[in-house]
């Protein structure tokens, strides 16, 4: 066989297998936190593969952390998540949501995009190169519980590691959430703000309307309360990261009653938050302006998660590489979106890039990804790994044996 032949059989090999993986993954209904058989499977995988795996389950979910190490070396993980949401009217999608169809060159079904293509990428591009690799480690970081409230998963996986102590943390970590947008490769991003949930009840006293010295409204209060928190002035962000938000999300003083003064109010909000805050700032500057207007109330904090923002350009720069190698284009780095698990694996130890499929349908009906772009993102993650891997000696006899076989 040809050298060439033998390039062009690989090539096609890593993209047919991934293709194939993704639609196997699709095809369990793995609505959250269930993983319907999908963690058995890749388990199997991923044990075929030489990977020690090990299930760490809370609350009756699944994840798993499985690992091989090649060598001396940096550990690269690979975050993801099995889960999916519900996949809504069945009887409005084009094919069913759970039989991964191909048609027109889109791959269909709940999942494909969010983001069990993204892991089938990966397995197929560690697959691909296991022949070369001699140096480093690789992780998997699967969760089923990220879809829901996120309370056991990704959180419970990375506790675990860090009760074994620093060493078993990885140095980088790529989460293969559906991160481009119009085109794949146009978006990376390299950090998130943080987010932080309020729910604060302001206590008055109940009465006739007519008899106003007789009641003390909760709405008033919580109307004086508002104006302070909506008066806040927030950091305007910078290049790399958007400023703090402050949006209201819930008012609700009880069932209305048109001669009933409130006797309680309740009043929930976000806040988005840049790296130029933390959780505990937030908080102190809305308990001195609760404390400043001698309300009654009651808080409950919400949902806490800290920013985080990768400083380590040289993995930046490796993963933009790649993408403009095997897609032609340059990604623009952002910070933008909501929340997702990497807020729990970034760390002083731990770099987080997130990079995946396109996001333009997913949570959808007909939530679907293009077959080109399953296979481009393959060879992307190749390329990263690789890096990581593959002795550098090794990469250049290969590239040079291309090259001379396409001359």
């Amino acid at each position: 066989m040809l050298v060439a032949d033998f390039a062009l059989e690989k090539c096609q090999s890593l993209s047919e297998n991934a293709i194939a993986l993704t639609q196997k993954l699709v095809r369990y209904k793995s609505i959250t936190p269930e993983d319907a058989g999908s963690m058995c499977f890749l388990i199997r995988k991923l044990q075929s593969l030489g990977f020690d795996c090990h299930e760490v389950t809370r609350q009756g979910v699944r994840n798993l952390v499985a690992k091989r190490v090649f060598g001396p070396g940096e550990t690269l993980a690979f975050a993801g998540h099995l889960d999916v949401v519900p996949p809504g009217p069945v009887e409005l999608w084009q094919c069913p949501p759970f039989a991964a169809e191909i048609q027109d060159g889109r791959l269909y079904g709940r999942g494909v995009a969010d983001m069990k293509g993204a892991i089938a990428c990966f397995i197929a591009a560690v697959e691909s190169l296991l022949e070369q690799c001699s140096r480093g480690s690789l992780m998997f970081l699967i969760t089923c519980d990220e879809e829901g409230e996120a309370e056991h998963g990704t959180a419970v996986l990375m506790s675990h590691l860090k009760q074994q102590g620093v060493d078993h943390l990885p140095h980088y970590c790529l989460v293969g959430e559906p991160s481009s947008r119009k085109t794949l490769g146009d978006v990376l991003k390299i950090g998130r703000r943080g987010s932080l949930s309020a729910h604060i009840r302001v206590y008055g006293r109940q009465g006739h309307v007519a008899y106003p010295h007789n009641c003390d409204n909760a709405t008033h209060h919580t109307s004086r309360l508002l104006q302070r928190l909506l008066a806040l002035e927030w950091d305007e962000g910078s290049a790399q990261m958007p400023g703090t938000t402050f949006q209201v999300t819930q008012l609700n003083s009880g069932e209305f009653v048109d001669n009933v003064v409130p006797g309680a109010c309740d009043v929930c909000f976000n806040i988005r938050y840049s790296s130029r805050f933390n959780e505990a700032e937030l908080k102190r500057l809305i308990d001195d302006i609760l404390l400043d207007l001698d309300l009654n109330y009651d808080i409950e904090w919400q949902r806490p998660c800290a920013p985080y923002f990768n400083q380590a350009d040289d993995f930046v720069a490796l993963i933009c590489g790649a993408i403009e190698s095997v897609v032609g284009q340059v990604p623009m780095l952002t910070t933008d979106g909501g929340t997702s698990d990497g807020r729990f694996i970034a760390s002083s130890h731990t770099q987080v890039i997130e990079f995946g499929l396109k996001n333009d349908n997913i949570h959808q009906i007909n939530e679907s990804a293009q077959i080109q772009d399953i296979a481009d993102l393959a060879h992307i993650y190749q390329l990263v790994i690789q890096a990581f891997c593959v002795e550098e000696t090794q990469i250049a006899q290969r590239q040079a044996q291309q090259l001379a076989a396409l001359t």
